[in-house]
């Protein structure tokens, strides 16, 4: 088995020797509302001040916040005590703090070879629950709301809590969880708890100092310095990657050291109020190597509202399906430096189609605010609640005076469905018959064929999709250069659907003219401009 080491990206919930498999816990029900767990909880939305001078320390700051830290210490039935063979399953099974520790044994020894190898069992189930991993939160109120992430309470059955201002151990229940943006909010049973001030993450500049404060390593009550590196940090692969799904990723990236046990712990600005909750690294080593990664409060606290009043975050749903501007359409719709996002597919009787968008429509703004990519988006619409009116600016090429038209849309967000695959797959068209051969040109160095069974074998290409495939394109073709590939699927030529060469060839318009092609690669739709 060969073993390398590789850049990676963390959560920084740290686990234990001995797990096996974690299973989701039933989540406790609330009791409370939102209106009401607001009224409980300290804000301070003021404008970030400056930082104190360097030499003056922060130790009033530290001395505001650490009461309210928590350390998290999870246990599970389910764990197995057992060996270790070196297999590439019971690798992934290790927490990512470990992992290096192992590989760097594996590849001095070889699989098999593995420390107490002769003194390996088999697996036994414990008779009480096994501690599988720690992490640290923050008391959100004074009767014991903690907010944490969800990766470190995910699959425990049982929660302690360490408050180190009272000196005590609670249990806690958990209330509810969004693994889509790593958020979990627990509870333990306690009164006159200290807890902390929630700042407003939107006001974070970068530069602004931060500390971190958690429970690095199981070492409880650390506090660590730094600044904010860069905000907005997304499409990073880290939240959702174990479910195969994106999550919402919206990172304050720090030079604070965060490390495996700070999961769940507070970001701090200088003023001792929460803005972050600390997540993940980015390493190569599985410990801290400048990178640290934390959720916004603002994002978080929007979460916990949801949990508390239906048990699972709300999120709205246009209907679109997105992607970036191809260079090609940028030049064609007149965009310059903006950026925007594609429309390349609709869902029927979504929000998108009731407002009126069309695909191939470039969305460049929403409520006022430029859009600068499909991840952007994507977390702005999610960001407002089912009901929520949007007002977005597109731009859109005016097919009866031959040029881009700006225009406004407004959608009402409807919820999130349960299986948004399941909501594109209405959206696709219906499979086409071939209307019959023609002459296989279709623009300048660029050879296509109608659909058969033979070429949808070899390009790999979905039963449903309907149009002509591009069999060949010459290096040095116009459509070559703005990114017209063999195997790319034509459904439509100048906004008009083809399903045959003859079709295609009528479309284009005539000789000199711009074409905008509509292409369906690898599950994905891009729009291509090409002028002939």
């Amino acid at each position: 088995m060969k073993l390398t080491h590789i850049r990676c990206t963390i959560l920084v919930g740290s686990g234990l020797l001995g797990l096996a498999a974690l299973v989701y816990s039933e989540e406790a029900k609330s009791k409370i509302t939102s209106a009401e767990l607001e009224k409980k909880i300290t804000r301070d939305t003021a404008e970030i001040r400056n930082a104190p001078p360097a030499m003056a320390g922060y130790a009033d700051v530290v001395e505001r916040i650490l009461p309210s830290v928590v350390s998290i210490n999870t246990f599970s039935k389910r764990a197995l005590h057992r060996g270790f063979s070196g297999s590439e399953d019971e690798l992934d099974q290790l927490p990512p703090m470990l992992r290096p520790f192992f590989e760097d044994w594996l590849q001095r020894h070889g699989e098999g070879q593995v420390p107490n190898q002769r003194n390996r069992q088999s697996p036994q189930r414990p008779q009480k629950p096994v501690q599988t991993g720690l992490g640290s939160g923050m008391l959100l109120t004074e009767d014991g709301y903690i907010l944490t992430n969800n990766h470190v309470v995910d699959g425990a059955d049982e929660l302690k809590v360490i408050v180190a201002g009272k000196g005590k151990e609670y249990t806690a229940k958990v209330i509810g969880t969004d693994p889509s943006t790593d958020v979990a909010l627990i509870k333990i049973e306690g009164t006159g708890l200290p807890h902390a001030t929630i700042g407003d993450s939107s006001k974070l500049r970068v530069g602004d100092v931060v500390l971190a404060v958690g429970a690095p390593m199981g070492l409880e009550q650390s506090v660590t310095h730094g600044i904010v590196s860069a905000l907005g940090r997304s499409a990073m692969g880290i939240i959702g990657s174990k479910r195969g799904e994106a999550g919402y990723e919206n990172f304050i990236q720090t030079d604070a050291a965060i490390n495996p046990g700070n999961s769940g712990g507070p970001l701090v600005d200088a003023q001792g109020r929460v803005i972050g909750i600390n997540s993940a690294i980015e390493t190569q080593s599985g410990m801290f190597a400048g990178i640290g990664l934390a959720i916004p409060v603002n994002m978080a606290m929007s979460v916990v509202e949801d949990l508390v009043n239906t048990g699972k975050a709300q999120r709205g749903f246009l209907g679109i399906q997105m992607d970036s501007v191809e260079p090609s359409m940028s030049d064609f719709l007149g965009l310059k430096d903006e950026n925007g996002v594609t429309v390349s597919r609709i869902v029927a009787n979504s929000p998108a189609a009731k407002a009126g968008f069309q695909e191939g429509d470039v969305i460049v703004s929403a409520e006022g605010l430029k859009i600068a990519d499909p991840t952007k988006l994507r977390l702005m619409i999610s960001s407002h609640r089912p009901g929520t009116d949007v007002k977005f600016g597109i731009v859109r090429f005016n097919e009866t005076s031959k040029k881009p038209e700006r225009m406004e849309l407004n959608a009402k967000l409807e919820k999130l469905p349960e299986s948004l695959s399941s909501a594109f797959e209405k959206a696709r068209p219906s499979p086409g018959k071939p209307k019959g051969a023609a002459d296989n040109a279709l623009l300048e160095g660029v050879k296509v064929e109608e659909l058969n069974d033979e070429l949808r074998e070899n390009y790999k290409i979905e039963a449903d999709v309907k149009g002509v495939v591009v069999t060949s394109v010459d290096e040095k073709s116009p459509a070559a250069k703005v990114g017209l590939q063999e195997g790319d699927v034509i459904t439509q030529v100048n906004r008009k659907a083809v399903s045959s060469v003859p079709e295609a060839r009528s479309n284009k318009g005539e000789a000199g003219g711009a074409v905008q092609l509509k292409v369906s690669r690898g599950g994905q739709t891009k729009f291509l401009v090409v002028k002939s």
